[in-house]
């Protein structure tokens, strides 16, 4: 891994022409400042019929660039970063990867380097294969160091992790995803909202990737009888994410939670004509873009469980919104279809 080069790129800026535009560019957060964000009713005959109330928890506009769980599973990392003097904050992805991304962002905004470990060593060699993930974050100051998929796989070895500390003695290191204790306990203050807009709620949906978002709202929810968080893996074979939930569940009492596995619509980052058509139906009907990766397929399942009578009627439904907008950028199709 340490043989890789690192490549820094400079980019002219490029308007972000998807929903940031939307946001509310005056109320741009200060680094670790938790935005409010609203609780939206969606309202639906649908809905109606099934007897249910379904709310959206807009965490796609806490803000611009760093939204949704990501915001909240990098604050107190970032706080850790400042107390032991890090200058850089070091993390992995993919090349489409949203933790990418805000890292880069959050890094410029909070007055640090950063450094992503990208799997795909091609890409070191191919500027003009970059995604579109990979420019901005190269905007926002990034530096990469591109290694091969074998590699990546050993990237969490405790021997790499060393290599890697020793290699850049300044940089504060995340985990892919930017998942760790951390990152769980950020969710505290988000559940506390929640429960403040809706006392009374039955039901929350959020979407899964590394597990960390869904142990963190489980952690920190009011723990009410008959209440039921749902998190919805976006990548095949979930279950292996069960062990990592249970370690970073450290309260002794929680409310009901389930793993839902079947709705990865193909795997990460696939998804299908009836995904496709769920989510541009569901755009239209409220106005609200999804990302396609994690946030649709959560709503798909939201649909499923709701068509199959698994929701009781009376029950108060909350459908998390992760963000992870800016991959929608990705996908040009999706882009030019919105809102016709």
């Amino acid at each position: 891994m340490n043989n890789a080069p690192l490549t820094k790129n400079r980019y002219n800026k490029e308007a972000f022409t998807h929903s940031f535009r939307t946001m509310n560019k005056k109320s741009r957060a200060r680094p670790f400042i938790i935005q409010a964000t609203p609780l939206t009713p969606l309202v639906s005959p649908l809905f109606q019929a099934f007897g249910v109330t379904v709310y959206m928890k807009r965490e796609e506009l806490n803000h611009p660039e760093i939204q949704g769980n990501k915001w909240h599973k990098l604050r107190l990392n970032l706080q850790m970063a400042h107390k032991q003097n890090k200058k850089t904050l070091l993390t992995f992805g993919g090349a489409y990867s949203n933790h990418i991304a805000a890292t880069a962002a959050a890094a410029q905004e909070a007055g640090l380097n950063s450094i992503g470990i990208i799997r795909g060593q091609e890409l070191a060699h191919h500027r003009n294969r970059w995604s579109h993930t990979l420019k901005y974050a190269a905007q926002r100051g990034m530096a990469f160091q591109f290694i091969t998929r074998a590699q990546y796989r050993e990237k969490s070895l405790p021997h790499q992790l060393n290599t890697l500390q020793k290699k850049y003695p300044d940089a504060y290191i995340l985990p892919e995803g930017g998942s760790n204790a951390l990152a769980v306990k950020g969710f505290e203050p988000l559940m506390h909202q929640i429960d403040t807009q809706c006392p009374d709620w039955t039901h929350l949906f959020t979407s899964v990737g590394t597990g960390a978002t869904f142990a963190g709202l489980i952690n920190y929810a009011q723990h009410i009888p008959n209440r039921t968080l749902l998190g919805v893996a976006s990548l095949k074979q979930g279950e292996h994410l069960l062990p990592s939930i249970q370690n970073w569940i450290t309260q002794k009492k929680v409310n009901q939670w389930q793993l839902l596995t079947q709705y990865h619509y193909g795997g990460y980052a696939k998804r299908t004509k009836l995904l496709q058509t769920l989510m541009q139906q569901f755009e239209r009907t409220f106005q609200i873009p999804l990302d396609p990766i994690y946030t649709a397929k959560m709503v798909a399942a939201f649909y499923d469980l709701l068509q199959k009578n698994a929701l009781p009627s009376g029950s108060k439904i909350i459908l998390l919104h992760t963000g992870g907008l800016q991959g929608r950028l990705q996908q040009t199709c999706i882009k030019s279809s919105l809102y016709k």
